[in-house]
């Protein structure tokens, strides 16, 4: 094999030369756009198909509630929540409809605030998510209690002054070292720290696109003085988009009250794709995705072009072989088989040279690693909150295969092509071929 192998690069040096330097270049250009199209399709961990976003203005009218208590415009009541809540859920197709801000129910912010937890004698910081009592946050995000934790009905209406809290599966185990942890203790490292209580614990969620974090603790603040945006659960069976299209603009008009009134209303995903452009995201991943459709492209005309001329010189060769018994199907797979040994070996020269380059830029800190090299959107807090993206060697040999994959197939189309019109030329011909 080896002795093949030899004979191989000598004949085919420059084009082994030349697949060693796309190697190296493809690691720099497809890695991002890897990354990024993982991170796309991960989960979000809840059904986000049936949500629409539901933007208000304030109406600017002060309102006396029946015992006389006057409130500015810019208050938010329970009463006030709870009539918008209660119009939302009246319009035909609405199944569940939630109070949604920045610091309250902030699924897709991309920015996380995090707690410090203790429990045990060890601190964690786990991802906060904040809403407000009796706001329909569980039912309607459709987060999925565990068994024996209550329902996400009960969940909704878990008091602040009780100081119960809910826990993602994750932010259980990273606490306890179990997801069994309803009713038990921990204390939030606050100013001043106090204990709460575990109400109960649901399926893991993200937040927003760009990250892993999964490990979270999900507790009610009081209503303060906002103004607010709706989550809005559409029935099974109802096309969020084509509901935007046809009822959007009803909404939006009979969804007033004395204190704000729905002035835009998008799908959840276009909320969340809305984000990510506000953030910068957007632009980052389309410039990576464009960058790596361009290099394809070049990629496989360069390698096909010369893939192509190596092949065309060894016409005669094949005419030797066929002349001396050798069946087409035999001398097609010649072609091929030398090619996936020289474009293996390629590949792995170049991803060792990049390997140099990427462990060079490993930096230590407080006990862990950085890998300032290899391209990453959003690290985990946790250890369980992380992906194959946020360690070095399995970060390097999953790009690496693909990368493989990719160049393998260009070079095996590139063999392929003239290979099927040699081997279809006629011995006398492809014997005077020079």
């Amino acid at each position: 094999m080896k002795q093949i192998l030899n004979n191989i690069l000598n004949a085919n040096t420059w084009l082994f030369l030349e697949l060693v330097i796309i190697t190296v270049v493809a690691w720099a250009v497809f890695e991002p756009a890897i990354v990024n199209l993982y991170y796309r399709n991960l989960p979000l961990g809840y059904d986000s198909d049936q949500l629409l976003y539901a933007v208000t203005a304030v109406n600017g009218e002060p309102t006396v509630d029946e015992d006389g208590t006057l409130h500015d415009a810019f208050e938010m009541t329970e009463e006030r929540r709870d009539q918008m809540l209660r119009q939302l859920m009246a319009v035909e197709g609405v199944e569940s409809a939630c109070l949604y801000d920045q610091p309250y129910g902030s699924m897709g912010y991309s920015h996380a605030a995090f707690n410090e937890c203790c429990a045990g004698g060890d601190t964690l910081l786990l991802a906060n998510v904040t809403l407000t009592t009796d706001a329909y946050f569980f039912e309607t995000y459709g987060l999925k209690p565990l068994p024996g934790s209550p329902s996400d009905e009960e969940l909704s209406h878990i008091k602040t002054v009780d100081r119960q809290v809910v826990l993602t599966r994750s932010g259980a185990i990273a606490l306890f070292g179990t997801e069994d942890v309803v009713g038990r203790h921990f204390t939030i490292c606050y100013d001043p720290a106090y204990e709460v209580t575990v109400a109960g614990v649901v399926e893991d969620f993200r937040m927003s696109v760009p990250t892993t974090i999964r490990s979270m603790i999900i507790t009610t603040k009081e209503l303060q003085t906002t103004s607010c945006q709706y989550v809005i659960r559409l029935k099974k069976g109802v096309n969020a988009s084509r509901f935007v299209e046809e009822h959007g603009n009803d909404l939006i008009r009979s969804g007033r009250t004395g204190f704000n009134r729905i002035s835009r209303l998008m799908t959840f995903d276009e909320y969340l794709q809305q984000l990510e452009l506000d953030d910068g995201r957007t632009q980052e991943v389309n410039r990576s995705l464009a960058l790596a459709l361009f290099f394809l492209v070049n990629l496989m005309l360069a390698v096909i072009g010369t893939v192509w001329l190596h092949a065309k010189r060894r016409t005669e060769e094949c005419g030797v072989r066929r002349a001396f018994g050798a069946t087409r199907r035999r001398v097609f797979f010649n072609f091929l088989w030398r090619n996936v040994l020289l474009t293996t070996a390629a590949v792995i020269i170049g991803c060792i040279i990049y390997l140099n380059y990427a462990h060079s830029g490993i930096q230590e800190y407080d006990g862990g690693e950085y890998y300032e090299t290899l391209y990453t959107i959003q690290g985990a807090m946790l250890s369980i909150d992380k992906t194959w993206v946020d360690f070095f060697w399995p970060h390097f040999l999953v790009v690496s295969v693909i990368v493989y994959i990719i160049i393998l197939c260009t070079v095996l189309i590139g063999t392929a092509i003239p290979a099927v019109k040699i081997i279809g030329t006629r011995i006398t011909n492809a014997l005077r071929d020079e």
